[in-house]
């Protein structure tokens, strides 16, 4: 195992660094360099980070019953209001905002933070919103990192913690993207998507955790146009429209 990886915690995103661009990934969690290109062009997208992470701030507020206050944008009250439409508050229902969760995996560990929870008696819904405007396919969806990521660690931990045996049909993942849907995109879980993912996610840990990264590592130029670290490699600009569309969102 690299010695600079060992107790290393992935998550979706560092996972996902790592498929689009080893080196990358080197930069990022092995050399911790953190690249951020200070110009106007870039402004709207660190804005918008900050504004879904403001907003992230803002349902966790809601779900833990705690006042959420008057000053908040006309944006924001609208999307808190379609979710309170979609989602009833039931007593009989635990709801886990920003819930977080990992598991061991050989000598390393895998996390994630949830957006929101709700497990009920027969099942567990994932909730996470998305605040970006880009539309995306179901399949994109479904395929995309984070949802095979979260949806497995809902099996292998969630149901564990609160001593559930809920059938693996009975877990789904609701993506709300607030700003272009009114209702969400639900993705069903399967016992063959969970020993796909199983598979996939060990593999990939292994792979990651025993490559050499002080050896030469390759980059993926097909990458470079989509990654904040173009200016470092190619001294070149990026184009920060096309971040906002290719990149999963932070854990």
């Amino acid at each position: 195992m690299n010695q600079k990886l060992k107790y290393f915690v992935y998550s979706q995103n560092s996972l996902n660094t790592f498929k689009s661009c080893p080196l990358k990934f080197k930069y990022k969690y092995i050399d911790n360099i953190n690249w951020k290109f200070d110009g106007i062009e870039s402004r709207d997208y660190y804005e918008g980070l900050k504004s879904g992470s403001e907003f992230h701030l803002l349902c966790e507020r809601y779900f833990k019953n705690i006042p959420i206050g008057e000053n908040i944008s006309e944006e924001f009250k609208l999307w808190i209001e379609k979710i309170k439409d979609i989602i009833y508050i039931d007593e009989s229902k635990i709801y886990l905002p920003e819930y977080e969760v990992r598991i061991k995996i050989g000598e390393n560990y895998l996390t994630a933070k949830y957006d929101l929870v709700i497990i009920d008696k027969d099942s567990i819904e994932i909730w996470d919103w998305k605040t970006e405007s880009q539309k995306t396919s179901y399949k994109n969806i479904e395929s995309r990192m984070q949802t095979i990521v979260y949806m497995y660690l809902a099996k292998e931990v969630i149901q564990k913690i609160y001593n559930m045996d809920i059938p693996i049909e009975n877990i789904s993942m609701k993506y709300f993207r607030l700003k272009v849907d009114d209702k969400p995109i639900t993705v069903k879980y399967s016992n063959e998507k969970y020993l796909r993912s199983k598979s996939f996610i060990e593999n990939n840990i292994e792979n990651i955790s025993n490559l050499d990264f002080d050896s030469h590592i390759q980059k993926n130029k097909n990458h470079c146009k989509f990654c904040e670290f173009n200016k470092l490699c190619n001294n070149q600009n990026i184009n920060y429209d096309m971040i906002s569309e290719m990149e999963e969102e932070d854990d």
